[in-house]
């Protein structure tokens, strides 16, 4: 009967989508963070610097729109879309994403009816509908944590992570937990291929692009208070804390992420350890945006398959007020802790783990 249901309300979910996404085409707010991602890589094609030689004062000011403030392996995966008409481009960032929404949910590592659940509740989560009208990666991060999680101990797992870090570099908590479980081999492996794509990258873009990069991080602001940018300081600046209080609760965010991943961990409890620290990671970022929040999808699925069907509500957090925002991964990371655990077996992958085999 859960499973009749599951499929109806993905049903509905993904007609709701459709009728967003007809909405947001043509919007104010369409692609705007696509328009940095496509003009980076634009500019790369052309031959020019691949980072604004006023990068920075435009951040300190305000003025976002058109910056590109990622490592340069994302604007040369997004080569192939700038040989398109950059309205085309957008078109097919949209499709390609909400491809990638699907295909990670539908290789989340539970089962059919809990994907199924957990598609319905993604068609419907402000931080999935946002970031796919501003053309943002957050999803594309969620689909790479799919595979990740799917592929613990497989290679797909050490491409994903490496892709993680590229993206956002919070991922790289995910080696606090391998040190912790004293997974070396999977520590080692995903640096391998870190430092092949950087290679890779560095033939393209060259080191002059990477030490402009690392110009530009030295250069920004308090970033944890800008424009849009949520962490639990403002949130603590909202409730009314004394800007020198409120300023600690910055540290005791990234003290916070660390000792949850270090504690999931240590329980051997391996799915529950891999969704802490991908939850963390929300902790120990400088901010965050409504977006980001589209990795509470994952203690979703793993609360749901554990019985916890209440936790689809985890989700539709990001409908709340942005002061609130930040703490709903403390919510996350403690229900997490408290969830009942698998009857089965710790899962463990083999190298002849194919992504493939998720969908079966």
């Amino acid at each position: 009967m859960l499973d009749a249901v599951a499929l109806v309300a993905a049903a509905l979910g993904l007609g709701l989508m459709g009728v967003a996404l007809v909405i947001f085409i043509g919007s104010a707010g369409n692609g705007y963070d696509f328009v940095a991602y496509d003009a980076a890589a634009r500019r790369i094609l052309a031959g020019e610097p691949l980072y604004l030689a006023d990068t920075v004062a435009r951040y300190a000011s305000g003025a976002y729109e058109g910056l590109y403030l990622y490592p340069p392996p994302m604007a040369l995966a997004l080569l192939p879309l700038a040989a398109l008409p950059t309205s085309t481009a957008t078109a097919a960032w949209l499709v390609l994403r909400l491809g990638a929404l699907i295909a990670g949910v539908a290789i989340l590592p539970v089962s059919r009816t809990t994907r199924l659940l957990t598609l319905a509740v993604a068609c419907v989560s402000y931080p999935v509908l946002f970031d796919l009208n501003l053309g943002n990666v957050s999803v594309v991060v969620f689909a790479l944590l799919a595979v990740a999680w799917r592929s613990m101990d497989g290679p797909f797992g050490a491409v994903a992570h490496a892709a993680l870090v590229a993206i956002r570099f919070p991922f790289a908590v995910y080696f606090v937990e391998w040190l912790v479980e004293r997974r070396f081999q999977r520590i080692a492996w995903t640096l391998g291929i870190g430092i092949l794509l950087i290679a890779l990258s560095l033939l393209i873009v060259g080191l002059g692009t990477y030490l402009d990069y690392v110009t530009i991080l030295r250069g920004l602001p308090d970033i944890s208070t800008g424009p849009h940018n949520l962490s639990l300081k403002t949130t603590a600046l909202a409730v009314g804390v004394p800007e020198g209080i409120a300023g600690a609760s910055t540290i005791a965010g990234y003290l916070a992420g660390i000792v949850a991943i270090v504690a999931a961990a240590r329980r051997g409890d391996r799915d529950v350890a891999f969704v802490v620290t991908a939850v963390a990671s929300l902790l120990v970022s400088p901010f965050i945006h409504p977006h980001y929040l589209v990795l509470l999808l994952l203690p979703a699925a793993l609360l749901v398959e554990r019985g916890w069907v209440w936790a689809l509500a985890l989700p539709l957090l990001g409908w709340l007020p942005d002061a609130v925002l930040p703490l709903t991964s403390l919510v996350a990371i403690g229900s997490l802790f408290v969830a009942p655990r698998s009857s089965d077996e710790p899962r463990v992958e083999t190298h002849g783990d194919t992504v493939a085999a998720a969908v079966s």
